[in-house]
């Protein structure tokens, strides 16, 4: 699943006379961006495709807790509930996975088992709308019990909009507090820790491994043990201290490397469009084409600017770039690059003479209703209008600043003056 977020806890050795260790509640939620891998999902969730980790012979403990009990009607119920113009890189559903620390569920009843995910069941529905939860169920054939539910991520105007639900840090954050906290916290389980340092592979970090590696070195320091009787040694907490500030410097030496990488890829994305009007040779094209689309991908998936106004110029040139070479792009280089604009903030639209890509808040300004129904070059005068709009409003704003500015300076002249005569 993409974007994975996750909460964990080291496993612990429980000595005798300590405390014993925490239970966390587990929630995590993956984009699933197609239909096909939608499908996929179904199968997997009511074992009508081979699933190598589950038991068979505890097939029959699993639960059915919402929703039609095949892949095909789950389909069918998603279709019922989606708009009729779907985007091309659209979130179709989001998948909840809904668990806890393997040591307390297997310790719980099965009745209190049942009543914890019922309780996550009402906690989504709530927070999705019960009409958009369209499939719950327990697993038990797999090593924890757990419960994986298929959401269609409907905004308030019936929209596809997984942004809006689920989208950013902060956002992702505050589900887990309030997920632990209305559904975990009952039952035993604590929130795991907050900012953790815990990563799972998304396609943002597989293609920086794939493209840029960099060595960096996450190995913990050993402990102070002390002397006889452990005097001068360090606390476990100390020791967490010092360990967590070790991993945070090696990881601010990461960012900077990072900030580094995505300036040179947008650099060299220029430049190889510059190369792809000079290339003659179709080979030799074919390969620029590969590095631009790789490089577009790359620059997407980098970090964003700080300043707001850079950040959205540099996004609508990314998807100028992918507008104009569209049509000369594979099928695998398309779905790498519309992944990674859905990363960024890109939308891109299936209009009637072919695919557009465009920034979400420049779509959003616009009207999605209104863009869809327009050809590529209709599209082209409504952002071309847009962009003037702008202008005009920042040259009004800054003939405001200057005048104010002015006014300030003649005041300021006219306080020297006075004061000359005093």
């Amino acid at each position: 699943m993409a974007d994975v977020v996750t909460e964990f806890s080291e496993d612990k050795r429980v000595r005798q006379g300590s405390r014993p260790p925490k239970s966390f509640a587990i929630l995590r939620v993956g984009k699933i961006k197609t239909k096909g891998h939608l499908g996929a999902a179904l199968g997997h969730n009511f074992r009508e495709r081979d699933t190598p980790n589950a038991d068979l012979d505890r097939k029959g403990d699993n639960l059915v807790l919402k929703g039609r009990g095949t892949g095909k009607g789950v389909m069918e119920a998603w279709d019922d509930r989606a708009p009729e113009k779907v985007r091309k890189n659209a979130v179709h559903a989001l998948e909840y996975f809904v668990g806890g620390s393997p040591e307390k569920i297997h310790a719980m009843s099965r009745e209190d088992q049942d009543a914890y995910f019922r309780r996550a069941l009402d906690w989504l529905e709530k927070r999705h709308g019960a009409e958009n939860v369209l499939s719950a169920v327990i697993h038990r054939d797999e090593t924890t019990p757990h419960m994986q539910a298929l959401v269609i991520p409907l905004d308030e105007r019936g929209k596809l909009n997984a942004r809006e639900l689920v989208g950013g840090k902060a956002k992702l954050s505050q589900m887990q507090t309030e997920f632990a906290r209305d559904v975990g916290q009952p039952f035993g389980f604590e929130r795991g820790q907050e900012r953790s340092k815990a990563t799972h592979q998304t396609i943002k970090e597989y293609y920086g491994r794939a493209n840029t590696p960099v060595e960096v070195d996450f190995s913990l320091p050993e402990r102070r043990r002390g002397a006889v009787m452990g005097l001068g040694g360090e606390s476990e907490g100390e020791w967490r201290q010092r360990a967590s500030e070790a991993v945070s410097e090696r990881l601010k030496h990461q960012t900077v490397h990072l900030g580094e990488t995505a300036r040179t890829l947008r650099r060299e994305l220029d430049a190889t469009e510059a190369a792809l009007g000079q290339t003659q040779d179709e080979l030799a094209r074919e390969r620029t084409l590969a590095d631009a689309a790789s490089k577009l991908t790359l620059a997407a998936l980098m970090p964003a600017k700080e300043i707001e106004a850079e950040e959205t110029e540099n996004l609508r040139k990314m998807a100028a770039f992918y507008n104009h070479y569209a049509p000369q792009f594979s099928e695998m280089q398309t779905n790498a690059i519309t992944l990674a604009f859905d990363h960024a903030g890109i939308a891109v639209l299936e209009l009637p003479d072919g695919d557009y890509a465009l920034p979400e808040r420049d779509l959003e300004t616009l009207g999605e209703d209104r863009v869809v129904d327009a050809d590529r070059q209709g599209v082209d005068r409504m952002l071309a209008g847009l962009h003037q709009a702008e202008r005009s409003r920042q040259n009004a704003a800054d003939a405001k600043q200057d005048m104010a500015d002015r006014k300030t300076r003649a005041q300021e002249r006219g306080q020297d003056s006075g004061s000359d005569w005093g």
